[in-house]
């Protein structure tokens, strides 16, 4: 060990939340955050490949692209988790990774909500819609909180990240279930029509 060492291990020490293992505490959060987004993509597509039938029909394509939303939203968290679970990692090269991250799915979240607009739409693909809204905000708040940390390279910013990925998994959570329920009764409906 050298004296340069002794003198970066005592600045952490004094200093944790700014020293270079400040996002080590964070690994329990995110190690849980990216497991329950993994399972419930391995569910989403289970659950989902009872339904296949009914969900790749050409009047369901709203269906099929919030699954694809609730998809991306598990994925999303995933890499997140990923990349706080880098060993020493620091503020800046986080915000960089959590600004292209960020930026790439509100895009596409952005382009899936302008393609759905000016089509008439029936109660339940209204309610989809709002909950893709909300992966919007969602998505605009983890992307400004990631040019903030490039900008400003305070690690605190971290906290900020909470609320976003909470929000994503409990709506990806809820939008996911709605899906099920939707194609359930779908393909209850289905079922009942006489075949031809």
């Amino acid at each position: 060990m050298t004296a340069a060492d002794s003198l970066r291990a005592a600045a952490a020490m004094a200093d944790p939340f700014h020293g270079p293992g400040y996002f080590d505490a964070w690994h329990e959060f995110y190690l849980l955050a990216g497991t329950a987004a993994v399972t419930l993509v391995g569910l989403l597509f289970v659950a989902l490949s009872f339904h296949l039938d009914v969900l790749i029909h050409d009047t369901r394509a709203h269906l099929l692209s919030h699954a694809r939303s609730t998809l991306v939203s598990f994925i999303y968290v995933t890499v997140v988790s990923l990349m706080f679970l880098i060993p020493h990692q620091n503020a800046r090269l986080l915000g960089i990774s959590l600004t292209v991250a960020s930026s790439i799915v509100l895009t596409m979240i952005v382009v899936q909500v302008v393609r759905g607009r000016g089509k008439s739409a029936s109660k339940h693909e209204r309610f989809l819609r709002r909950r893709s809204r909300l992966l919007m905000v969602a998505y605009a708040v983890a992307l400004l909180n990631g040019i903030a940390m490039v900008v400003m390279r305070v690690p605190e910013l971290a906290f900020n990240l909470i609320g976003v990925i909470c929000l994503l998994l409990g709506n990806a959570a809820g939008t996911a279930w709605d899906l099920l329920v939707e194609l359930g009764k779908l393909k209850a409906e289905q079922a009942k029509q006489p075949s031809s």
